[in-house]
């Protein structure tokens, strides 16, 4: 009997990298580039998705790059736009005051006292001379021994300092210097004393009582049981028995007026100005210059220059071109119009001329600030120095918002805009009441709202962003707004910048809107295609399987013909 013998031949069918093999006995077709080919050629459309998301996210990049930076510009010329905190500044350098001390003879002028000036504190000159400074009372009982052995006095106390509220401390005739002293320390919060030990020598000990604050005299009383006598606190008189310090309040004299006080920091003798005491100097004046801090203000200047300058050498990066005629390999934004609509609004803001009361123009030339031959700007300090000292209105007009108003009852509160009208006359009218009932300009009261004693510029109209706070009665108040070139590059930068509602911010949100909606596209078409590699896997294993039995059959039916003959 004649045995055939057959072996099956393995077919591997599976997804990801591993191949589909066929076998010798098989149809012999390479499987696993036929599979990949198919597969790929359905990949294809994830990958061109794929490369739009890695250039979104390089645009996304480079957007927030130039973000931050815009941002940073903004940040320095902040405090040069000469508005409060309510009219949308963080601070406002041009308020800002600072002391110039002169005068003390050979002692100097810092060591006798230093000033404070608030912002907008009025600038002037003062002559000061610190007659005397305050002190502390302090007095001290009599020497002991020990100040842990019992004193052998007994009787009730009351401590305080004049003007405040006294307190009673229970003396027994066990207690020591030190349980004294603990006693006055539990209610110092209370008397405004503090009690101390001092060691004289090395057998003698001493209570030394302190008032907290400057110019208040120690009170005592003993209600007659005689124990402050004991204690060495008081005399027979009744008096201080040792008297260390006197109290006293310190004596300054302001331009010749005499000014007296408790305390050594006096912050209520001149408005916006605060006196700290050092040392009495009688009979030497210390000169106080208050004025503009010009040294905020020229670092905030030279702070701008730098965080324009590094704006410029970005967009230089992504304006570039490389030799072929093309975008440089690091020009991301190359073409991109808000990096052009930024670049032309910046430049033409550094290039505005400012219109003076007297008619004369302001420029950044007028600062010592030019620009160099690539457009990055520099600063001649020299000039700058003397604009900032020459005349501080000019830099404060130049840069700055002023508002000029012909009523005292009309101020500012918030002006957050670019204005599309800067010279205008308010007719204001105020119901019998005295409430503010309407505003107009041009007899038009479509342009503003009323809103207690504001006036609100209505959105859509030339003074939108503009909100005013009136306190007078009917009538009309003429208006005019001088925007200068910190101020007006802040609000547009601000437009294109801010953090939550400007341009960039707006671009970002709307590409990573569109990345993410592609990111998922792409997935599903990667997910299909790799259940497509399962099912085409499949599907040739068993058309190499079909093969694989066809062929051993077709083997099969040759031996059985050839045994036959």
């Amino acid at each position: 009997m004649t045995t055939v013998s057959s072996t099956s031949s393995s077919t591997a069918a599976s997804t990801g990298s591993s191949s589909l093999i066929a076998s010798g006995s098989g149809t012999g077709i390479d499987y696993s580039a036929l599979i990949e080919a198919s597969v790929q050629k359905r990949l294809s459309r994830a990958d061109r998705i794929d490369t739009t998301i890695t250039a979104n996210e390089a645009r996304i990049a480079a957007y927030e790059d130039m973000q931050s930076l815009l941002l940073a510009v903004n940040t320095s010329l902040d405090g040069l736009r000469n508005r409060s905190v309510s009219t949308g500044a963080g601070s406002n350098l041009f308020e800002e005051r600072t002391a110039y001390l002169s005068g003390g003879g050979s002692t100097a002028a810092g060591d006798v006292l230093s000033v404070t000036a608030a912002d907008g504190a009025e600038t002037g000159t003062y002559s000061i001379v610190v007659e005397q400074l305050a002190t502390r009372h302090k007095i001290g009982a009599a020497t002991t021994a020990s100040q842990s052995a019992a004193l052998g006095q007994s009787g009730t106390l009351t401590l305080g300092v004049a003007g405040g509220t006294a307190v009673s401390i229970d003396v027994e005739a066990g207690d020591s210097l030190t349980d004294l002293r603990d006693a006055i320390n539990a209610r110092k919060s209370t008397s405004g004393v503090t009690a101390s030990i001092v060691k004289v020598t090395d057998s003698q000990y001493q209570l030394i009582l302190t008032a907290n604050d400057t110019g208040k005299a120690i009170t005592l009383d003993d209600g007659g049981s005689g124990v402050l006598t004991g204690l060495g606190l008081t005399d027979a008189d009744g008096g201080y028995a040792n008297e260390l310090v006197a109290a006293q309040n310190a004596v300054v004299t302001v331009d010749g007026v005499r000014v007296e006080r408790s305390s050594n920091t006096i912050a209520d003798a001149v408005d916006g100005l605060t006196f700290d005491l050092y040392a009495a100097l009688p009979g030497q004046t210390i000169g106080v210059e208050i004025g503009t801090d010009l040294s905020s203000i020229k670092s905030a200047i030279t702070g701008f220059v730098d965080a324009y300058n590094a704006f410029r050498a970005f967009a230089q990066t992504h304006q570039t071109v490389s030799s072929g005629g093309t975008a440089g390999s690091d020009a991301t934004l190359f073409a991109d119009s808000l990096l052009r609509q930024v670049t032309k609004s910046v430049y033409d803001a550094l290039n505005a001329k400012v219109t003076t009361d007297d008619g004369g123009t302001l420029s950044l030339a007028s600062l010592g600030i030019t620009f160099a031959s690539d457009n990055t700007l520099k600063v001649d300090e020299t000039a700058l120095n003397a604009a900032l000292t020459g005349d501080i209105d000019a830099v404060r007009t130049l840069l700055g918002l002023e508002m000029t108003s012909s009523s005292t009852d009309l101020k500012l509160l918030r002006y957050d805009r670019s204005l599309g009208r800067t010279d205008f006359t308010l007719d204001i009218t105020v119901a019998e009441d005295g409430t503010l009932s309407g505003a107009s300009v041009d007899g038009d009261a479509s342009l503003f709202r009323v809103s207690g004693n504001r006036i609100i510029g209505n959105d859509g109209t030339a003074f939108a962003g503009l909100v005013l706070v009136y306190t007078g009665q009917t009538g009309s108040v003429d208006l005019s707004f001088s925007q200068g070139l910190a101020d007006r590059l802040y609000t547009t930068l601000n437009g294109i910048a801010a953090t939550d509602s400007g341009d960039i911010a707006r671009i970002v949100s709307q590409l990573e809107a569109d990345n993410t909606d592609m990111t998922r596209r792409s997935d599903d078409i990667k997910t299909k295609a790799e259940d497509y590699r399962t099912r085409l896997t499949a599907y040739y294993a068993r058309l190499e399987a079909k093969a694989e039995a066809a062929n051993l059959l077709l083997q099969q039916l040759k031996y059985k013909e050839s045994s036959d003959d």
